[in-house]
């Protein structure tokens, strides 16, 4: 009888977490599919930009070397980017206003039901509209936009093959991890930033943590099968190891980056509403200003490159650089004024990889500082690259994320105490300034403006019961 009582609650047991345990055949399929498309159009999306970017600047190269003069090839890089920028802007305001910005806000929006997912509009006109800004000059990043796509296209299969409400949250997450992943080349921080940025809206249940692995691993599969490169993002030396007795530079050093990111973001948002104010909703007035913003950083581009663009090609420079200190300093203001300029205008592209080159030249202009006093046992590159991790997790409040994305994209994962060390102080330091995280802040700023009040209180005490800030 007893041994009968044990057999009947073992079963009963593996009864209940058997279920618990099985992942759906459609949702592994889904998941499959959401991560191979997902993998393919980022790739893409990655190469298209590049290709135009490069084409554009060494033809506008070959005229300055030729018998132009500077004046005349900077009229005509303003009147290429200017060009490139109108129907971008044009069609992002025109019919799918979600798919300016970064995206990022959206797709957690849409985690929690408060932001619709209009993939048919916003997966053309993200994909499009982001190549010809990304191709442009300003300074943008495709990361976001990534994560955008990737949810899109998640709810697209999920529409397709009629998935179930209950999973559609499980593969709208599945579909931007994957676009992180394939984005930065980086499968481990793609499936991280779902689970701690949307930690609050993502459902936990190991059917939804093995589709958004399975969806991210094809992803980074198909990306590198496509573009043809499985390395690292940057490439960098292996640095010699920080003595335990310069740990207090990286606690420092995090307190600084902690005030920087919340200046940042709330300088983010100032310029968000200064634009609105200015556009104050007419299309034209919208129009011509990002254009004429686009067309500025066009024909800055041929002469500064290292101040336009995403910054992305230009941070294994600074990590291993020996500029002047004044030089990085006014490079890493000019890109700051940037990232203003530009996102905050709302034209399709992302904050992400910008704000990582802030990061990084926050470090490099630190470190660089600190060799000049005499006062620096270690490489200064080894503050670019925890500046990263450090500004990233200040901005965006998603300290794991930050750290172990840095380490995948350096290969350079000796500093992980460094890096923690920085990035708990980065992450305290900008929650007793009380700072907004970036994209709770963009997304809450989205929701006024659509005339969601009653949204944004909800959303507040949501994230208040899943301990958010």
């Amino acid at each position: 009888m007893k041994r009968q009582v044990v057999n009947l609650r073992t079963a009963d047991f593996f009864k209940r977490h058997g279920q618990r345990l099985h992942v759906p055949l459609m949702l592994t399929v889904a998941s499959l599919i959401i991560g191979s498309v997902t993998g393919a159009v980022c790739a893409f999306f990655e190469l298209l930009p590049n290709l135009l970017n490069g084409v554009r600047t060494e033809w506008l190269q070959s005229l300055l070397n030729g018998e132009a003069d500077s004046v005349t090839v900077a009229v005509i890089a303003f009147i290429i980017s200017f060009v490139m920028i109108v129907p971008a802007i044009y069609l992002t305001r025109k019919y799918a206003p979600e798919a300016g910005g970064s995206g990022i806000p959206e797709i957690e929006g849409a985690m929690v039901d408060l932001r619709p997912v209009r993939y048919k509009r916003v997966l053309p006109i993200k994909f499009f509209g982001g190549i010809l800004s990304l191709s442009s000059g300003m300074v943008l990043g495709r990361e976001g936009p990534s994560i955008q796509i990737g949810g899109n296209l998640g709810a697209a299969v999920c529409d397709f093959l009629r998935i179930r409400k209950e999973d559609f949250y499980v593969l709208l997450a599945a579909g931007a991890a994957s676009g992180l992943a394939s984005a930065f080349n980086a499968p481990i921080a793609g499936m991280l930033f779902v689970l701690e940025e949307m930690r609050p809206q993502f459902k936990y249940r190991f059917s939804a943590v093995q589709a958004v692995a399975m969806a991210v691993v094809l992803s980074t599969t198909v990306r590198a099968l496509i573009v043809g490169n499985g390395e690292p993002v940057f490439d960098l030396p292996v640095f010699a190891r920080v003595d335990a007795k310069d740990f207090i530079d990286f606690l420092i050093f995090g307190c600084i980056v902690g005030v920087v990111g919340v200046l940042f973001n709330r300088a983010v948002g100032r310029m968000q509403d200064a634009y609105a104010s200015f556009f104050r909703g007419k299309i034209l007035r919208t129009v011509l200003t990002v254009s004429v913003v686009g067309g500025i950083y066009g024909a800055v581009s041929v002469f500064f490159p290292d101040v336009t663009g995403s910054g992305m090609h230009f941070i294994s420079g600074w990590i291993m650089t020996s500029s002047s200190l004044g030089l990085l300093a006014a490079v890493l203001l000019a890109r700051f004024i940037g990232i203003l300029l530009c996102f905050c205008s709302g034209i399709p592209g992302g904050i992400f990889a910008p704000s990582l080159s802030v990061g990084a030249l926050i470090g490099a202009v630190m470190g660089m500082g600190m060799l000049h006093l005499g006062i620096l046992n270690y490489d200064p590159g080894i503050l670019a690259i925890v500046g990263m991790s450090a500004f990233f997790a200040a901005s965006v409040r998603a300290p794991i994320t930050g750290i172990i994305l840095i380490c995948e994209m350096t290969n350079n994962f000796q500093f992980l105490l460094p890096m923690m060390i920085a990035v708990v102080a980065a992450t305290q330091t900008a929650s007793l300034l009380k700072g907004r995280p970036l994209y709770t802040q963009i997304l809450e700023r989205t929701l006024r403006l659509s005339g969601n009040e009653e949204k944004i209180e909800e959303y507040r005490v949501f994230k208040k019961e899943n301990n958010v800030d």
